[in-house]
């Protein structure tokens, strides 16, 4: 169930409500910036996210990959995925932080096939039409961390503005 975070004691994935809430936090401080409505969190987006992130820490040999297909019951997932090397300490925020990092190579324009490339965490994150969003953590047998963050609806569809 879809809830406000004052009513959230579970966020459906091994990031704590506190990490929860400042990534949601964030992501709805820079979609304010562009005019896009706030996200809520999905509990079962952070379900789905986590599932992604356990697969690629414990399966996939901590190898960063998107899902061929992300979505489930017919929906469209967006994805954004970070990788932080057990040599530094990272947190859910910081994943946040690097996807926004974008916005430096992001020049107002509909998405393309040169300009999606350097920023789709951004244009994902800003996206208009998206409403919810979930995460989920994993870490590497190396020490390393994955943070995947799916969205519903997903956004970057090429030849639309984000915003």
């Amino acid at each position: 169930m879809d809830r406000s975070f004052a009513q959230v004691t579970n966020t459906g994935s091994k990031i704590s409500v506190k990490d929860a809430q400042e990534i949601l936090a964030h992501h709805n401080k820079v979609r304010k910036k562009v005019g896009s409505p706030a996200l809520i969190w999905s509990t079962k987006l952070a379900a789905y996210a986590q599932s992604w992130a356990d697969h690629l820490a414990n399966e996939n040999n901590c190898e960063i990959e998107h899902r061929a297909v992300c979505g489930e019951d017919g929906k469209t997932y967006g994805e954004n995925i970070f990788w932080g090397s057990s040599e530094t300490s990272f947190k859910p925020i910081d994943a946040s932080l690097s996807w926004y990092s974008e916005i430096k190579k992001y020049t107002y324009a509909k998405l393309n096939g040169s300009n999606w490339h350097n920023t789709g965490h951004y244009t994902q994150m800003v996206w208009k039409n998206t409403k919810e969003m979930g995460v989920g953590v994993a870490v590497c047998p190396n020490g390393a961390i994955i943070i995947v963050a799916n969205y519903y609806p997903a956004g970057n569809y090429m030849g639309q503005y984000p915003y």
